[in-house]
């Protein structure tokens, strides 16, 4: 096993450079009001003790369903990748936003569901475990309420 980078560097040309698929467990979130706290939607643990300067990319998506109460609703959702190593401090590594508004509901219900997705790459100069989540936050709701479900997150590494 390789356990520095500068074994890495010496190493390089021969270094097997293997494709690892780690999957991560989804959950849900839901949001009646701008005030309701962040909520972890799903995380991926991906061990890198075998890869020589893992690049990892990391595919999450989601789907997004708003109810519309009353005329004019309006959300706006930040969804948060956050890496944690070795625990210590998660360290946020980028942020995505979701936003629906100025979606004429004349008096009656709105039901709109929508897919949300990101993918994001991470250089690491790490060979451990990391674990990787994502959170969601609402900034914005006005005359609806807002669920994040069938989440699905998976990471690739080499």
């Amino acid at each position: 096993m390789l356990t520095n980078k500068k074994d890495c560097r010496c190493k390089k040309e021969l270094v097997n450079k293997p494709l690892c698929l780690f999957c991560g467990q989804g959950g849900n979130a839901e949001f009646s009001s701008p005030d309701d706290p962040p909520v972890n939607i799903g995380s991926v643990t991906v061990d890198t003790r075998e890869l020589c300067e893992p690049l990892v990319r990391f595919k999450f998506s989601s789907i997004v369903n708003l109810t519309g109460l009353a005329n004019l609703p309006q959300a706006l959702l930040t969804f948060r990748l956050f890496r944690g190593v070795d625990n210590g401090v998660p360290m946020p590594l980028n942020s995505w936003v979701y936003e629906a508004f100025q979606i004429n509901n004349i008096n009656t219900e709105l039901r709109l569901n929508t897919s949300f997705a990101f993918i994001f790459c991470d250089r690491l100069n790490l060979f451990r475990l990391s674990e990787y989540f994502v959170e969601v936050s609402v900034d914005n709701l006005v005359n609806a309420t807002i669920s994040v479900d069938d989440v699905q997150i998976q990471a690739i590494a080499q």
